[in-house]
Protein backbone atom coordinates (compact mmCIF):
# COMPACT_ATOMS: atom_id res chain seq x y z
CA UNK A 1 0.00 0.00 0.00
CA UNK A 2 1.39 3.38 -1.00
CA UNK A 3 1.62 6.41 1.26
CA UNK A 4 -1.08 8.08 -0.86
CA UNK A 5 -3.39 5.10 -0.36
CA UNK A 6 -2.86 5.27 3.39
CA UNK A 7 -3.75 8.97 3.45
CA UNK A 8 -6.91 8.29 1.46
CA UNK A 9 -7.97 5.46 3.76
CA UNK A 10 -7.39 7.63 6.82
CA UNK A 11 -9.63 10.29 5.29
CA UNK A 12 -12.32 7.72 4.50
CA UNK A 13 -12.19 6.37 8.05
CA UNK A 14 -12.55 9.88 9.48
CA UNK A 15 -15.43 10.71 7.14
CA UNK A 16 -17.25 7.52 8.12
CA UNK A 17 -16.73 8.38 11.79
CA UNK A 18 -17.76 12.03 11.65
CA UNK A 19 -20.10 12.12 8.60
CA UNK A 20 -18.86 15.67 7.92
CA UNK A 21 -16.00 17.09 5.84
CA UNK A 22 -15.50 19.88 8.39
CA UNK A 23 -15.29 17.56 11.42
CA UNK A 24 -13.15 15.01 9.58
CA UNK A 25 -10.72 17.74 8.54
CA UNK A 26 -10.51 18.98 12.13
CA UNK A 27 -9.87 15.47 13.46
CA UNK A 28 -7.11 14.85 10.89
CA UNK A 29 -5.52 18.29 11.13
CA UNK A 30 -6.20 18.93 7.43
CA UNK A 31 -7.99 21.63 5.49
CA UNK A 32 -11.54 21.05 4.29
CA UNK A 33 -10.25 21.42 0.75
CA UNK A 34 -7.75 18.59 1.26
CA UNK A 35 -10.44 16.29 2.64
CA UNK A 36 -12.80 17.13 -0.22
CA UNK A 37 -10.03 16.41 -2.73
CA UNK A 38 -9.33 13.05 -1.06
CA UNK A 39 -13.04 12.18 -1.13
CA UNK A 40 -13.11 12.84 -4.90
CA UNK A 41 -10.08 10.57 -5.30
CA UNK A 42 -11.74 7.86 -3.21
CA UNK A 43 -14.91 8.06 -5.28
CA UNK A 44 -12.88 7.64 -8.46
CA UNK A 45 -10.92 4.74 -6.98
CA UNK A 46 -13.99 2.77 -5.90
CA UNK A 47 -16.38 3.90 -8.61
CA UNK A 48 -18.91 4.84 -5.96
CA UNK A 49 -19.96 8.12 -4.28
CA UNK A 50 -19.20 6.49 -0.86
CA UNK A 51 -20.83 9.35 1.11
CA UNK A 52 -23.79 11.41 -0.05
CA UNK A 53 -25.32 14.47 1.57
CA UNK A 54 -28.60 14.02 3.44
CA UNK A 55 -29.59 17.22 5.22
CA UNK A 56 -26.61 18.53 7.19
CA UNK A 57 -24.70 15.24 7.27
CA UNK A 58 -23.02 12.78 4.93
CA UNK A 59 -24.57 9.31 4.74
CA UNK A 60 -22.49 6.27 3.70
CA UNK A 61 -23.52 4.24 0.68
CA UNK A 62 -23.80 0.43 0.90
CA UNK A 63 -20.35 0.21 -0.70
CA UNK A 64 -18.86 2.41 2.03
CA UNK A 65 -20.56 0.38 4.77
CA UNK A 66 -19.15 -2.82 3.25
CA UNK A 67 -15.64 -1.31 3.28
CA UNK A 68 -15.80 -0.06 6.84
CA UNK A 69 -15.20 -3.23 8.94
CA UNK A 70 -12.02 -4.17 7.08
CA UNK A 71 -10.87 -0.56 6.92
CA UNK A 72 -11.29 0.02 10.65
CA UNK A 73 -9.60 -3.22 11.63
CA UNK A 74 -6.73 -2.65 9.20
CA UNK A 75 -6.04 0.87 10.45
CA UNK A 76 -6.34 -0.22 14.08
CA UNK A 77 -3.80 -2.99 13.51
CA UNK A 78 -1.46 -0.57 11.75
CA UNK A 79 -1.72 1.85 14.68
CA UNK A 80 -0.92 -0.98 17.08
CA UNK A 81 2.14 -2.09 15.10
CA UNK A 82 3.53 1.41 14.57
CA UNK A 83 2.40 3.05 17.77
CA UNK A 84 4.36 0.94 20.25
CA UNK A 85 1.90 1.87 22.94
CA UNK A 86 3.08 1.69 26.53
CA UNK A 87 1.47 -0.82 28.86
CA UNK A 88 -1.51 0.47 30.83
CA UNK A 89 -1.08 0.69 34.61
CA UNK A 90 -4.46 1.38 36.23
CA UNK A 91 -2.86 2.12 39.59
CA UNK A 92 -0.96 5.07 38.08
CA UNK A 93 -3.45 6.24 35.45
CA UNK A 94 -5.79 9.26 35.68
CA UNK A 95 -7.82 8.23 32.64
CA UNK A 96 -11.63 8.52 32.51
CA UNK A 97 -13.48 5.44 31.23
CA UNK A 98 -17.03 5.58 29.91
CA UNK A 99 -19.89 3.08 29.73
CA UNK A 100 -23.49 3.27 28.49
CA UNK A 101 -25.78 0.73 30.13
CA UNK A 102 -29.30 0.24 31.52
CA UNK A 103 -29.77 0.19 35.29
CA UNK A 104 -29.45 -3.60 35.75
CA UNK A 105 -25.61 -3.61 35.90
CA UNK A 106 -25.60 -0.39 37.90
CA UNK A 107 -27.05 -1.99 41.00
CA UNK A 108 -26.06 -5.65 40.58
CA UNK A 109 -22.35 -5.88 39.72
CA UNK A 110 -20.93 -2.40 39.15
CA UNK A 111 -21.07 -1.15 42.78
CA UNK A 112 -18.77 -3.92 44.04
CA UNK A 113 -16.53 -3.55 40.99
CA UNK A 114 -16.13 0.20 41.43
CA UNK A 115 -15.53 -0.29 45.15
CA UNK A 116 -12.55 -2.50 44.34
CA UNK A 117 -11.25 -0.21 41.60
CA UNK A 118 -11.45 2.82 43.90
CA UNK A 119 -9.14 1.03 46.32
CA UNK A 120 -6.71 -0.29 43.71
CA UNK A 121 -6.73 2.57 41.17
CA UNK A 122 -7.92 5.76 42.90
CA UNK A 123 -6.78 8.01 40.06
CA UNK A 124 -9.23 6.55 37.54
CA UNK A 125 -12.52 8.33 36.82
CA UNK A 126 -15.68 6.77 35.36
CA UNK A 127 -18.70 8.13 33.54
CA UNK A 128 -21.70 5.77 33.40
CA UNK A 129 -24.61 6.96 31.30
CA UNK A 130 -27.96 5.55 30.26
CA UNK A 131 -28.80 4.03 26.89
CA UNK A 132 -29.77 6.74 24.42
CA UNK A 133 -29.31 7.94 20.87
CA UNK A 134 -26.00 8.39 19.09
CA UNK A 135 -24.27 5.35 20.56
CA UNK A 136 -22.59 4.23 17.33
CA UNK A 137 -21.26 7.70 16.62
CA UNK A 138 -19.95 8.14 20.17
CA UNK A 139 -18.23 4.75 20.09
CA UNK A 140 -16.57 5.58 16.77
CA UNK A 141 -15.37 8.99 17.96
CA UNK A 142 -14.07 7.71 21.30
CA UNK A 143 -16.47 9.79 23.38
CA UNK A 144 -17.87 6.46 24.61
CA UNK A 145 -15.73 3.41 25.34
CA UNK A 146 -18.32 0.66 25.71
CA UNK A 147 -22.01 -0.17 25.53
CA UNK A 148 -23.32 -2.91 27.84
CA UNK A 149 -26.91 -3.88 27.05
CA UNK A 150 -29.23 -6.54 25.72
CA UNK A 151 -29.34 -7.51 22.06
CA UNK A 152 -32.42 -5.33 21.47
CA UNK A 153 -30.12 -2.29 21.50
CA UNK A 154 -28.42 -3.49 18.32
CA UNK A 155 -31.68 -3.25 16.39
CA UNK A 156 -33.48 -0.37 18.06
CA UNK A 157 -30.50 1.97 18.27
CA UNK A 158 -28.94 0.85 14.97
CA UNK A 159 -25.51 0.04 16.33
CA UNK A 160 -23.05 -0.09 13.43
CA UNK A 161 -22.36 -3.57 12.08
CA UNK A 162 -18.63 -2.78 12.14
CA UNK A 163 -18.70 -2.78 15.94
CA UNK A 164 -17.21 -5.63 17.92
CA UNK A 165 -19.33 -7.56 20.42
CA UNK A 166 -18.84 -10.03 23.27
CA UNK A 167 -21.48 -11.64 25.49
CA UNK A 168 -20.84 -10.91 29.17
CA UNK A 169 -24.20 -11.77 30.82
CA UNK A 170 -26.35 -14.87 30.37
CA UNK A 171 -28.80 -15.65 33.17
CA UNK A 172 -32.25 -17.23 33.62
CA UNK A 173 -35.52 -15.40 34.20
CA UNK A 174 -37.69 -15.52 37.33
CA UNK A 175 -41.25 -14.31 38.00
CA UNK A 176 -42.12 -11.86 40.77
CA UNK A 177 -45.52 -11.19 42.42
CA UNK A 178 -46.41 -9.45 45.66
CA UNK A 179 -46.81 -11.47 48.83
CA UNK A 180 -50.44 -12.41 49.34
CA UNK A 181 -51.19 -12.22 45.61
CA UNK A 182 -54.19 -14.43 44.69
CA UNK A 183 -52.06 -16.19 42.09
CA UNK A 184 -50.00 -17.70 44.93
CA UNK A 185 -53.02 -19.72 46.07
CA UNK A 186 -52.58 -21.96 43.02
CA UNK A 187 -49.66 -23.20 41.00
CA UNK A 188 -48.30 -20.61 38.60
CA UNK A 189 -49.23 -22.56 35.49
CA UNK A 190 -49.27 -21.21 31.95
CA UNK A 191 -52.99 -20.35 32.01
CA UNK A 192 -52.62 -18.30 35.21
CA UNK A 193 -49.41 -16.67 33.98
CA UNK A 194 -50.95 -15.59 30.64
CA UNK A 195 -54.10 -14.28 32.34
CA UNK A 196 -52.29 -12.03 34.83
CA UNK A 197 -51.52 -8.37 34.01
CA UNK A 198 -47.80 -7.93 33.41
CA UNK A 199 -45.30 -5.15 33.95
CA UNK A 200 -42.59 -4.94 31.30
CA UNK A 201 -39.19 -3.30 31.71
CA UNK A 202 -38.42 -1.48 28.46
CA UNK A 203 -35.13 0.40 28.37
CA UNK A 204 -35.52 1.38 24.71
CA UNK A 205 -39.22 2.21 24.47
CA UNK A 206 -40.58 -1.06 23.07
CA UNK A 207 -43.77 -2.68 24.35
CA UNK A 208 -42.92 -6.35 23.78
CA UNK A 209 -40.08 -8.57 24.89
CA UNK A 210 -38.69 -12.09 25.16
CA UNK A 211 -41.75 -13.32 27.06
CA UNK A 212 -44.12 -12.21 24.30
CA UNK A 213 -42.12 -14.12 21.68
CA UNK A 214 -42.10 -17.25 23.84
CA UNK A 215 -45.86 -17.04 24.46
CA UNK A 216 -46.56 -16.47 20.77
CA UNK A 217 -44.60 -19.64 19.96
CA UNK A 218 -47.14 -21.67 21.98
CA UNK A 219 -50.16 -19.73 20.75
CA UNK A 220 -50.58 -17.52 23.82
CA UNK A 221 -50.60 -13.80 24.53
CA UNK A 222 -50.29 -11.70 27.65
CA UNK A 223 -51.55 -8.28 28.62
CA UNK A 224 -48.75 -5.81 29.31
CA UNK A 225 -50.62 -3.50 31.68
CA UNK A 226 -47.61 -1.31 32.46
CA UNK A 227 -44.18 -0.53 31.04
CA UNK A 228 -41.42 1.01 33.13
CA UNK A 229 -37.87 2.08 32.17
CA UNK A 230 -36.01 0.44 35.06
CA UNK A 231 -35.77 -2.87 36.89
CA UNK A 232 -36.12 -1.46 40.43
CA UNK A 233 -39.31 0.29 39.30
CA UNK A 234 -40.72 -3.07 38.17
CA UNK A 235 -40.07 -4.58 41.62
CA UNK A 236 -41.72 -1.65 43.38
CA UNK A 237 -44.74 -1.78 41.07
CA UNK A 238 -45.16 -5.50 41.63
CA UNK A 239 -44.93 -5.10 45.42
CA UNK A 240 -47.79 -2.58 45.39
CA UNK A 241 -50.14 -4.04 42.75
CA UNK A 242 -51.57 -7.22 41.26
CA UNK A 243 -49.01 -7.14 38.42
CA UNK A 244 -46.48 -9.88 37.66
CA UNK A 245 -42.99 -9.27 36.30
CA UNK A 246 -40.57 -11.63 34.57
CA UNK A 247 -37.06 -10.43 35.30
CA UNK A 248 -33.43 -11.61 35.14
CA UNK A 249 -32.37 -13.67 38.15
CA UNK A 250 -29.79 -11.12 39.33
CA UNK A 251 -32.65 -8.66 39.77
CA UNK A 252 -34.99 -11.03 41.60
CA UNK A 253 -32.14 -12.15 43.88
CA UNK A 254 -32.03 -8.56 45.16
CA UNK A 255 -35.79 -8.24 45.60
CA UNK A 256 -36.05 -10.02 48.97
CA UNK A 257 -36.23 -6.72 50.90
CA UNK A 258 -39.54 -6.01 49.17
CA UNK A 259 -42.84 -7.73 49.91
CA UNK A 260 -42.61 -10.04 46.91
CA UNK A 261 -42.44 -13.75 46.09
CA UNK A 262 -40.22 -15.36 43.46
CA UNK A 263 -41.54 -18.08 41.15
CA UNK A 264 -40.19 -20.13 38.24
CA UNK A 265 -41.73 -19.13 34.88
CA UNK A 266 -44.26 -21.69 33.62
CA UNK A 267 -42.82 -21.42 30.11
CA UNK A 268 -39.39 -22.12 28.66
CA UNK A 269 -37.59 -18.84 28.09
CA UNK A 270 -34.20 -18.15 26.51
CA UNK A 271 -31.54 -16.73 28.77
CA UNK A 272 -31.35 -13.02 29.49
CA UNK A 273 -28.21 -12.03 27.61
CA UNK A 274 -26.27 -8.79 27.50
CA UNK A 275 -23.25 -7.82 25.42
CA UNK A 276 -20.37 -5.41 25.37
CA UNK A 277 -20.04 -3.41 22.14
CA UNK A 278 -16.99 -1.37 21.14
CA UNK A 279 -15.45 0.15 18.05
CA UNK A 280 -12.56 -1.80 16.42
CA UNK A 281 -10.45 1.36 16.41
CA UNK A 282 -9.83 0.76 20.12
CA UNK A 283 -9.42 -3.02 20.01
CA UNK A 284 -5.68 -2.83 20.74
CA UNK A 285 -5.59 0.24 22.99
CA UNK A 286 -4.08 -1.02 26.29
CA UNK A 287 -6.38 1.04 28.53
CA UNK A 288 -9.47 0.12 26.55
CA UNK A 289 -8.46 -3.54 26.66
CA UNK A 290 -8.11 -3.32 30.46
CA UNK A 291 -11.58 -1.75 30.78
CA UNK A 292 -13.19 -4.42 28.59
CA UNK A 293 -11.50 -7.27 30.42
CA UNK A 294 -12.30 -5.79 33.82
CA UNK A 295 -16.00 -5.66 32.99
CA UNK A 296 -15.97 -9.11 31.39
CA UNK A 297 -14.37 -10.61 34.51
CA UNK A 298 -16.73 -8.79 36.86
CA UNK A 299 -19.85 -10.06 35.09
CA UNK A 300 -18.62 -13.65 35.02
CA UNK A 301 -20.87 -14.20 38.09
CA UNK A 302 -23.86 -13.68 35.75
CA UNK A 303 -22.73 -16.24 33.17
CA UNK A 304 -23.20 -20.01 33.45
Amino acid sequence: MSERDLRLFLVLDALLDHRSVTRAASALGLTQSAVSHSLRALRARFGDPLLVRTGNALSPTPRALALRPGLSLGLAELERVLGRQAAFDPAQSTRCFTLATPDHPQFTVLPDLFGRIRREAPGLDFHVRSIGSGLAEDLASGQLDLVLAGAEVEHQLALDRALMRARVISEPFRCVVRRGHPALAVDLDLDTYAALPHVLVSTTGGNTGIVDAALAAVGRRRRVAMTVPSFPAAIWMVAATDLIATLPKAITDRASRHEVEIKEPPIILPSSDAYLWWHPRFQHDPGHSWWRQTLTDAFAVLRP
